[in-house]
């Protein structure tokens, strides 16, 4: 009787085992900006933007010459150059990241089960797009952008959320 259990206990955790998802692992190759990233997962390179976040790199890119949203950035960015760099702190090139597609963008598991979306957004240099309805990670996003708003960190200590309505209107 005992080898008929001990049997039907590896036969359920076999199985189970069988139908366990793995995290899609991705090498990082390297990083553009906040906003892009490069990996390769086996012989295919890809290019990764943070998913559910406008950042400030991709608002910088959507503003006219001359705009003072562009100048507003640029500004922010020549006081806390740190902060122009901050995925190079976090990420490390040729090291394996758990990475997650959704709608074109990506989530990578940066610090555990923090995502870079919700490290961008903690250090105000992210804001959550308007559109974004995510169950799973709505609740986190706000609450780092909360924080970042409360502390006044990035863009929260500068006026590109007024400066930059129009760009923000086409995300």
């Amino acid at each position: 009787m005992n080898k008929i259990i001990y049997f039907f206990l590896l036969y359920t955790l076999f199985i189970h085992s069988l139908s366990a998802k793995e995290p899609t692992m991705a090498i990082l190759l390297s990083i553009d900006s906040n906003s892009l990233q490069r990996f390769n997962i086996e012989k295919n390179n890809f290019i990764c933007r943070p998913y559910g976040i406008l950042t400030l790199e991709s608002l910088l890119e959507n503003s006219e010459n001359g705009s003072k949203c562009k100048e507003t950035i640029e500004s922010f960015y020549k006081k806390h150059p740190d902060l122009k760099y901050f995925t190079y702190g976090i990420l490390k090139s040729q090291q394996m990241y758990h990475v997650e597609f959704r709608e074109s963008r990506c989530l990578i598991y940066a610090q555990g089960q923090k995502t870079l979306s919700e490290l961008l957004l903690e250090k105000g240099l992210a804001m959550n797009k308007s559109t974004f309805k995510d169950e799973e990670f709505r609740y986190s996003f706000e609450k780092a952008q909360a924080s970042a708003k409360f502390l006044k960190l990035g863009m929260w200590n500068e006026p590109v959320e007024k400066e930059c309505a129009k760009e923000l209107t086409k995300e």
